[in-house]
């Protein structure tokens, strides 16, 4: 697929069209400062008590929603979210010892509350906290992204929020960003060129890293005290994490177009018919019970490693081995 021969923005009236998916990038109230791990850290932390004329910003680490229109059905407005209280977080962090991991422990999740979320968005595109990407598709493939969500909810992936290498075609669970990016996966609208764009790398050194038998060499109370260090080194152990960024997803917009919304029109592609999931039903059934049963637990060093995606399926020959 040619993506920038079939992109094509809107200046003028454009009739309103009956079949659309519309992801919907939030902004950080400030960037987030990723040049180490304590900056990443002290800027997500200053960014949790921003507040937009008295009111406490709802996306302080960005964010993406989904909105989903077919034919005259009922719009669909979905986004994923943590549904673990600030409590809960501080209390890992005080006296559980989590540290960076909390990248990639899966947590309760749930979906955004819409009418919150509704009344929230005017005001935020208005001051330029929002930006869109709103691609007009055909009845197929509407009805083919109305499906995916259909099954999503009834597999109860919404209840997982997934870190960040979690991903719901694999039955994880997943993020707000990598749970956007899956419609456009399953639809096959997701070209190279967005991958590129909106993913960030990062190479996190494993000593930052706690799991069950050992703990980070820095943890939150240090970070907040000054105490940083670089992003892993060539030569000493550690993660390499890939995931879709709401903020660069947001900037790439803002580099395509200087209007709020790009549309991209894919009507004249015919509907995917490759399967929706990477596993049957009943292995995504299997594995989602997996990490529901699992929310919050904290890593084995293989998990931390990535090394059950090499070794076993769902995480059983791993976590035999860890324990």
């Amino acid at each position: 697929m040619h993506w920038l021969l079939v992109l094509f923005f809107t200046f003028s009236f454009s009739p309103s069209f009956a079949s659309e998916l519309e992801l919907i990038f939030y902004k950080a109230p400030r960037p987030l400062d990723w040049s180490t791990p304590g900056s990443l850290v002290r800027s997500t932390l200053k960014n949790s008590f921003a507040r937009i004329e008295g009111r406490k910003y709802p996306h302080p680490i960005s964010h993406v929603n989904v909105r989903l229109k077919c034919d005259e059905d009922e719009q669909h407005f979905v986004g994923m979210t943590s549904d673990k209280s600030t409590g809960s977080y501080l209390k890992d962090f005080l006296l559980k010892g989590i540290s960076l991991d909390t990248f990639l422990i899966n947590v309760k999740g749930q979906f955004i509350e819409k009418e919150k979320a509704l009344q929230w968005l005017p005001y935020l595109k208005q001051k330029g906290y929002v930006r869109t990407l709103k691609i007009l598709l055909n009845p197929g493939q509407c009805l083919r992204a109305q499906r995916y969500l259909k099954i999503y909810k009834e597999l109860g992936q919404e209840k997982i929020y997934g870190g960040l290498r979690s991903h719901p075609l694999r039955g994880e669970g997943a993020g707000c960003a990598a749970f956007a990016v899956s419609f456009l996966q399953v639809l096959n609208l997701f070209p190279e060129e967005l991958n590129q764009a909106w993913r960030r790398k990062l190479n996190v050194p494993l000593e930052l890293l706690s799991f069950q038998s050992h703990r980070a060499s820095i943890g939150f109370i240090g970070y907040l005290r000054g105490k940083d260090r670089p992003w892993a080194y060539p030569s000493e152990e550690q993660i390499q994490m890939q995931f879709w960024d709401p903020e660069l997803m947001y900037n790439w917009v803002a580099k395509k177009t200087t209007k709020m919304t790009l549309k991209w029109d894919v009507r004249q592609y015919r509907a995917s018919e490759e399967p929706l999931f990477s596993h049957s039903r009943k292995t995504m059934e299997t594995t989602v019970q997996y990490h529901l049963q699992n929310l919050g637990r904290r890593l084995s060093r293989e998990e931390i490693l990535n090394t059950s995606s090499r070794t076993c399926r769902l995480f059983r020959f791993c976590r035999s081995k860890a324990h």
